[in-house]
């Protein structure tokens, strides 16, 4: 009996220890003191990185020393963890917003620019901090300033489950429960169409269960309006959440939908891609013939061109 109660305590130890293996601590708007969903948080004394939750808790492993935490609509931070700290406060950014150009009211048709109606002939997997973004120029010079109303893409829906997510395993009933979580993200395309500012002011978050083969998303209240160099429209990784205990699962073995489909026969696009807890600089990389995936791609399939590299389709719909 005796022997039988150490061992349960020494389980209990054990549990308990692992338990505290991560910090807990939420990220809060240092003026209203609201919980910041989903900020970037990349571990700069380490390779890796995680996002908040929906109710702005992060977990941060024992390892880790320093981090530096962003937000859309915050100025970013780089913070010495220690024992002592729970609560991490961003202050808000403020924007100049730009001076739109006023047209006379008339009703106008909606004009729909991208590669959406290409055939996709293959599916780009992500996982949680990569970033894809592709340039969509702007076509109609007639009318520069045009709202983006909404974004169309065609993505995959299906999920490849896994029963070992972050070194812990779970039931394939439990995993069915999590949604993916995604963002749109806006850039000003520059003269050399390289990447430039981002448009939007605040985050615009999307969960899995929105998906569908063609996909139309709402951004129609952000008021995010066609540059005219053309936008790169990007599509943000984040994780998977379990929406009944708010759990959110980051590094992820297996990939966060949406897979994008995508062209190999579209010529003269702009790809870039960003992998930010997996490249400690944070840049931005041109996804050409000297890309890596684009490589192996090639290797894999012979009837590929020589400039043949791959295009995300996505496409916009302006009024």
């Amino acid at each position: 009996m005796k022997r039988f109660f150490i061992l349960i305590v020494i389980n209990l130890l054990f549990i308990n220890s692992f338990a505290q293996a991560d910090n807990k601590i939420v990220v809060v708007d240092s003026i209203t003191h609201n919980a910041i969903e989903y900020a970037s948080i990349i571990f700069t004394n380490v390779i890796g990185g995680t996002y908040s939750n929906n109710k702005g808790f992060i977990l941060i492993p024992q390892n880790v020393e320093q981090i530096e935490l962003s937000g859309i609509g915050y100025y970013s931070k780089k913070v010495a963890l220690n024992k002592n700290i729970d609560t991490i406060f961003l202050l808000p950014q403020v924007y100049e917003i730009s001076e739109a150009k006023v047209m006379p009211a008339k009703k106008r048709k909606s004009v729909e620019l991208g590669y959406i109606k290409q055939n996709s002939t293959y599916h780009m997997i992500y996982k949680s901090g990569d970033e894809v973004a592709v340039h969509i120029p702007l076509t109609d010079s007639e009318d520069t300033y045009k709202l983006i109303k909404y974004i169309i893409m065609k993505s995959g829906t299906n999920i490849k489950y896994t029963t070992n997510i972050n070194q812990r395993t779970l039931n394939i009933e439990d995993i069915n429960n999590y949604l993916s979580i995604f963002k749109i993200n806006f850039y000003r395309a520059t003269e050399n169409k390289e990447i430039g500012e981002l448009i939007n002011t605040e985050d615009i978050v999307f969960t899995s269960d929105v998906l569908r083969n063609k996909t139309k998303l709402d951004v129609n209240k952000y008021n995010i309006y066609m540059p005219d160099n053309g936008i790169f429209v990007a599509v943000e990784f984040v994780g998977k959440l379990n929406p009944k205990t708010d759990e959110l699962i980051i590094n992820i073995k297996e990939h966060i939908i949406p897979s994008i489909h995508v062209s190999w026969k579209i010529k003269n696009s702009i790809v870039y891609e960003k992998r930010k807890f997996l490249n400690s600089a944070n840049n931005w990389q041109r996804v050409d013939k000297n890309n890596e995936f684009v490589k192996n791609i090639k290797l894999l399939n012979k009837e590929l061109e020589a400039d043949s590299f791959y295009t995300p389709l996505i496409s916009i719909v302006l009024e």
